[in-house]
């Protein structure tokens, strides 16, 4: 009897250490720091010296998480999974809220000097964008990296209802008469969001409060 108390004591001693941990790892991760990288094509190397090998080149504008610091470089980790250092001189340090504001700001920015691009299936650049084309390409220069189709980018990030939406959110419609999702636009604001339209055969921003796609709004994602 004694053997079985000690032994179920143990377990649960072990089990809660093990939960503990894990607690203690999720509140870390969930701490690290966030950086946008500020230069174009900046070296990701393997070590914190510039004689280290290179990695990738990152492009402005990414964000990044912050492991560590040492001697002027920072060890990072990209929305890809991948890891190495990158010279301080390249990263801007942000809190989460000041970040994730004003990265939004600029996402829309950005998303928004291409109003008037031409609609071309299966597009994906500034030469011409069908509606997930636009949106990826928007999100992979602020290192978020979506699926292709708008059917597969509404898996991406977590839900948002309607009422909840922020600036940046990812908005999908189901249009056409289609039972899928078969189309992705970038919310903005105000009611508003902008995306690459077949029916007016550019990049545009409409109303999501009344109207067709009002009518034909399927969900939101939350991505950045």
């Amino acid at each position: 009897m004694r053997i079985f108390v000690k032994l179920v004591v143990g377990i649960s001693v072990l089990f809660a250490s093990l939960m503990f941990c894990g607690l203690l790892n999720n509140t870390f991760a969930a701490e690290l720091p966030k950086g946008i990288v500020t230069g174009n094509n900046v070296n990701l190397r393997e070590d914190s010296n510039l004689k280290a090998k290179v990695i990738k080149e990152v492009g402005i504008n990414n964000v990044v998480s912050v492991l560590e610091k040492t001697d002027g470089w920072y060890h990072i980790k990209l929305s890809d999974g991948t890891e190495g250092w990158m010279s301080s001189d390249y990263i801007s340090l942000r809190s989460e809220d000041v970040s994730r504001g004003g990265v939004v700001r600029d996402i829309v920015s950005f998303a928004k000097k291409f109003l008037g691009v031409g609609y071309v299936y299966g597009g994906s650049s500034p030469k011409g964008f069908d509606c997930s084309g636009f949106t990826s390409y928007v999100y992979k220069n602020f290192g978020v990296q979506l699926p292709r189709s708008a059917c597969d980018q509404a898996t991406a990030g977590t839900a948002v209802e309607k009422s909840d939406l922020q600036s940046g959110d990812l908005v999908l419609f189901k249009t056409l008469g289609s039972k899928k999702i078969n189309h992705a636009g970038l919310y903005i604001g105000d009611g508003n969001f902008i995306h690459s339209s077949s029916g007016s055969g550019e990049v545009r921003i409409d109303t999501l409060l009344s109207g067709y796609y009002n009518e034909h709004y399927a969900t939101a994602r939350h991505v950045y």
